[in-house]
């Protein structure tokens, strides 16, 4: 039978696990997000070999589950670094945390994904805009900040919102490799106790309301966005 009181003794273990999805979460959107300006870039402004490569990877990473990129970073970055050790670079293969691996992981995935919205919000924008400012004197750095960046953000929070959330629940991967977070206490909690239902409802409702409240942060900044950015030339 269900437990109800075994599943209110460990919600609050739970809870405090939050954090760290959080965390993962917050490092991988920002890394990725200064990854995936670079790409967007690269990819604007074609470069021979490094752009075809540079799609590439985007389109491995975006078809491939974050689960085997997980792995593929998990063994495959310290035997990076052992190679580049031996060619001399002042690099410690030993000295790698799940949780930096973790980081890397996620911020690659979080810019293969944001690399293409990006690239997308950007091609939203009327360019006649832009040229019109310039046309008129406005300096071509100015115009960018002024008329194409506002747009730009706000035709990316959509996607943003959505990339954001796909990452915090995906953190319940991050258990395979050793970190303990939101599904991760849940699994210790479950397997001490015997009771697996009680403790998955538990990361189910914290999953649900940590979600919720992110997308409606992400709602409330769209919202100001749009009523600030400017609708003509």
């Amino acid at each position: 039978m269900f437990d109800l009181s075994f599943a209110r003794q460990a919600l609050p273990q739970i809870i405090a696990a939050t954090p760290m999805a959080l965390l993962i979460a917050a490092v991988a959107t920002l890394a990725g997000l200064l990854l995936a300006i670079l790409v967007v870039i690269v990819r604007e402004r074609p470069l021979p070999l490094v752009t075809p490569l540079v799609a590439t990877l985007v389109s491995f990473i975006r078809g491939t589950p974050i689960l085997v990129q997980l792995y593929l970073v998990y063994y495959g970055l310290p035997q990076l670094l052992v190679v580049l050790k031996g060619w001399g670079w002042p690099v410690d293969p030993d000295g790698l945390s799940a949780l930096l691996i973790a980081f890397v992981a996620y911020a690659l995935n979080a810019a293969a994904n944001l690399s293409e919205s990006i690239s997308a919000a950007l091609h939203a924008v009327d360019r006649g805009q832009y040229e019109a400012a310039v046309t008129v004197g406005m300096p071509p750095a100015r115009a960018i900040r002024r008329i194409v960046v506002p747009q730009l953000i706000a035709n990316l929070l959509p996607n943003l919102t959505n990339i954001v959330l796909d990452l915090v629940k995906d953190t319940a991967l991050v258990y395979n490799i050793g970190i303990v977070e939101v599904m991760g206490e849940a699994n210790i909690i479950s397997a001490l106790g015997f009771k697996y239902l009680e403790t998955y409802l538990d990361a189910l409702l914290v999953y649900i309301v940590t979600c919720w409240l992110i997308a409606r942060l992400f709602q409330l900044s769209e919202f100001i966005v749009r009523r600030r950015r400017p609708t003509n030339a």
